[in-house]
């Protein structure tokens, strides 16, 4: 029954592929009965087709590891998973496997969502190339990051994700129009001077939803735009037991938060917000993001995963450990 109700996409493109290849239904047709636009069913029927669930007969998706999301299910504190499979890569085109099974997962879930918080980041580029376009004026898309439009032509486009999401579902927006990372409490007191900072902040866990990267002690991007850690101070959170960062917060292998000197001076969703927000997806892949994956679950930080098939078994095995 979880299958099913978390599966609303897949079940979707099952039933459409149904009416149009078994029962001979006109696309015009389907679309009246399923609620949906005429190129909406085109879309879909394409979709069914290339992901294999027309074949010589109609079935799953294959581009789904779904023992591996059971196995993981089982072994952590993760309410929902979603491995992206390691076959059918040319399934996918110029976009990338996590990004488009990611973004078939957001859209399946986005029906009774009425605000979406988005948490910009460059990891979460290749979900809005993926996701497809749609009008949801109903729907809100909130930065919940500090998050100043570039002034590289282009850059805006791929790091702004809140902005870019928002633009692919033809949904409202609601910018944090504020700087993410500052150099001293002054002035990130200026910025909060704004009332409209204000506004947006007291929005964000306020969210039916969360779409949130998870960074490795690698690299810090702070929103993509520009990489506002050195390294030295990156050196030294690892060396008080950093493992990586949500949010812009350091957080340890048990999931607690560091508090030192070197952590940067924010403006965004603070981590117990984050947790008021009732689910918490994050999309994250690569080896070296396994520990800080397990962190953010431990930490109760995140309550689902969009990953792919190497990263999952890395994860499950360190959690057996």
């Amino acid at each position: 029954m979880g299958r099913q109700e978390e599966e609303l996409h897949d079940e979707l493109l099952v039933r459409v592929a149904t009416r149009y290849f078994r029962h001979g239904m006109l696309q015009h047709d389907i679309a009246e009965a399923e609620h949906l636009s005429r190129p909406s069913v085109s879309r879909l029927l394409a979709e069914a087709r290339d992901r294999g669930v027309v074949q010589f007969r109609i079935g799953r998706p294959v581009d789904r590891a779904h023992g591996l999301e059971l196995s993981l299910l089982r072994g952590s504190l993760l309410r929902k998973c979603v491995v992206a499979t390691g076959k059918h890569r040319s399934l996918y085109g110029a976009e990338s496997r996590i990004g488009y099974v990611a973004a078939r997962y957001l859209e399946s879930q986005l029906p009774h969502v009425r605000q979406l918080g988005v948490a910009s980041s460059r990891s979460l580029s290749g979900v809005v190339a993926a996701l497809a376009s749609a009008r949801r004026p109903d729907l809100t898309v909130v930065d919940l990051l500090g998050c100043l439009p570039s002034d590289r032509s282009g850059e805006d486009n791929r790091a702004h994700t809140a902005r870019a999401v928002a633009g692919r579902l033809g949904a409202t927006f609601r910018a944090l129009p504020a700087a993410f990372v500052y150099r001293s409490e002054s002035a990130r007191s200026a910025a909060l001077a704004s009332a409209h900072v204000r506004r947006a902040l007291d929005l964000g866990p306020l969210s039916d939803m969360a779409v949130v990267g998870i960074g490795s002690m690698q690299r810090f991007d702070g929103t993509g735009l520009y990489s506002p850690v050195p390294r030295q101070d990156l050196a030294r959170l690892a060396e008080d037991g950093a493992v990586g960062h949500l949010c812009g917060h350091f957080i340890r292998a048990d999931g607690s938060r560091i508090h030192n000197d070197s952590v940067p001076l924010l403006l965004g969703i603070g981590a117990d917000e984050l947790r008021q927000i009732p689910r918490r997806i994050a999309v994250a892949a690569g080896q070296h993001k396994v520990v800080p994956i397990a962190a953010a679950i431990s930490g109760g930080l995140i309550s689902e995963l969009v990953t792919d098939e190497a990263t999952a078994s890395g994860l499950l095995s360190f959690l057996q450990r």
